[in-house]
């Protein structure tokens, strides 16, 4: 958090998402014996690290603002040691809840998740315990799968790829990193898709990809839809959150996704001149997508009162035939004052503005497949509706 918003917290000026106290700043590392934790990698978190004996640590993570909007904490790091060495690492959530259960890694790139025998968790989730034996000198350790620069950095570039796309930068970050936008041919009609504004919320990320390489897709479907339609794509939002391993903020301490209508913040702002550009050359945005995660499949919606009338129910219910063994559910819930995008592009503009919640635990080739349909449904149902 920079001197100034921390200053504007203290005092009680708070902005958007601000923290009204900070909580105290993770540890880099820890060692205990010889076996070394550490987070000096994109993403990475230890919280409060207090070695005991040989080989054991406590961990104590905190949810990311105080009073927090979410009591979900987020935790990644790396065990070095030698072959063999056995490792126990309770972690315990200080005013938060244990909502992830551990993945691990060898190589930072693959991951699976940890074995029920390695780990212990009340029902209660106030904290977790698990036991690792290294079977070589390092592995990591974290909440979900660390998804950072080198996965968007393939991803842009099998965007830019398509003849039809466009990818450039949109904008920058409050530490300076690139905010990049995929985009194809000026349309009258235009659709904006945006993701990771919630750094830990890494399922939402295989959702996106999928849907979008679906309505990126050498298909009829998918060649009609952007004939009509010009698609404007923000796989990245909050790169500061990603790289810092961040719950929910930027490096401000706002929650991005409670800055859309104030816009103090440079990575919402970047994105709102894009969809001002577009209009301003006559453009009309007819529906935008959030790509998020959460406990559980579900789609956040708003009433019926939709421009199209109930857009949300006709594309969900079209899904939902589909893709009978995929649980979800459609929470089409009253507007209210937090000003998150879905709220605000549906209080400003009129249109479906959708939260598109993926299950944290969700199986990951199910939420892949699942997007494939969302995608093909979405622009079919998009398609049958009137020009405005």
């Amino acid at each position: 958090m920079n001197r100034l918003i921390l200053a504007l917290c203290l005092c009680g000026l708070l902005l958007p998402g601000c923290a009204t106290q900070p909580w105290p700043q993770p540890d880099s590392h820890c060692r205990s014996g010889g076996v070394l934790l550490d987070a000096h990698f994109d993403g990475g978190n230890l919280g409060k690290c207090t070695p005991l004996q040989d080989g054991a640590f406590r961990l104590t993570l905190f949810p990311e603002d105080a009073p927090p909007i979410n009591r979900s904490t987020w935790y990644a790091f790396r065990v070095s040691g030698r072959a063999g060495d056995e490792v126990a690492i309770r972690m315990e959530h200080e005013h938060g809840y244990a909502r992830y259960w551990p993945k691990v890694s060898r190589d930072g790139q693959t991951w699976e998740r940890l074995g029920e025998d390695q780990v212990s968790r009340p029902e209660e989730k106030e904290w977790m315990e698990i036991r690792l034996s290294l079977d070589g000198y390092r592995l990591w350790v974290a909440g979900q799968e660390i998804i950072g620069e080198r996965f968007y950095d393939e991803w842009l570039a099998e965007l830019a790829a398509h003849e039809e796309v466009t990818a450039r930068l949109l904008g920058k970050s409050v530490e300076g990193r690139p905010i990049y936008l995929a985009e194809t041919a000026e349309r009258p009609e235009f659709v904006l898709f945006i993701g990771r504004q919630h750094p830990a919320e890494v399922t939402g990320v295989f959702g996106m990809r999928t849907f979008t390489d679906t309505v990126f897709g050498d298909t009829e479907l998918a060649r009609a839809f952007r004939e009509r339609f010009q698609l404007g794509v923000v796989p990245l939002v909050n790169p500061d959150g990603v790289a810092g391993g961040h719950w929910r903020h930027n490096v401000n301490g706002v929650d991005v996704n409670r800055d859309w209508g104030p816009f103090t913040q440079p990575e919402s702002g970047a994105v709102m001149r894009w969809v001002e550009q577009q209009e301003a050359r006559g453009g009309s945005l007819r529906l935008m997508l959030d790509f998020h995660s959460t406990w559980e499949d579900l789609f956040y919606t708003q009433p019926v009162s939709e421009n199209p009338p109930d857009y949300a129910s006709v594309w969900l219910g079209a899904a939902a035939v589909r893709l009978p063994g995929f649980p979800f559910k459609h929470a089409a819930n009253p507007v209210s004052e937090q000003p998150n995008a879905k709220n605000y592009f549906y209080t400003s503009r009129g249109i479906p503005a959708i939260t598109y919640e993926v299950g944290d635990e969700t199986a990951r080739d199910a939420v892949r497949a699942a997007a494939v349909v969302f995608a093909e449904e979405m622009m079919r149902t998009l398609l049958e509706t009137p020009r405005p």
